[in-house]
């Protein structure tokens, strides 16, 4: 084998499935560690999201609607096949 080549793999994409978020919930999907935003979406109409990615990356996500404690997820390593991740949204009793 020559050794002295690059050897590189296409990787497609993939999904990350975010389920059980209240609907109107705003997300944002940062670059982890970093103010970098990869994608944001303002009040989703169901109670599903997808982020599809082409890389892979660790990334930090924000869960937030009003009413609800903010959430956020760090350092989450997205892999090379789909996978869902399961939420559950407090709400926040000190809300007015």
């Amino acid at each position: 084998m020559d050794t002295s080549k690059t050897y590189n793999y296409a990787f497609s994409s993939a999904t990350l499935t975010l389920t059980g978020l209240v609907a109107g919930t705003d997300v944002v999907v940062l670059l982890a560690g970093t103010n970098t935003i990869l994608e944001s979406v303002d009040a989703i109409s169901g109670t599903t999201w997808g982020y599809t990615y082409t890389v892979q990356d660790t990334i930090d996500i924000g869960i937030l609607k009003p009413g609800y404690v903010p959430q956020y997820i760090r350092n989450y390593a997205l892999g090379a096949t789909a996978a869902s991740l399961p939420i559950v949204q407090v709400p926040d009793r000190n809300y007015i």
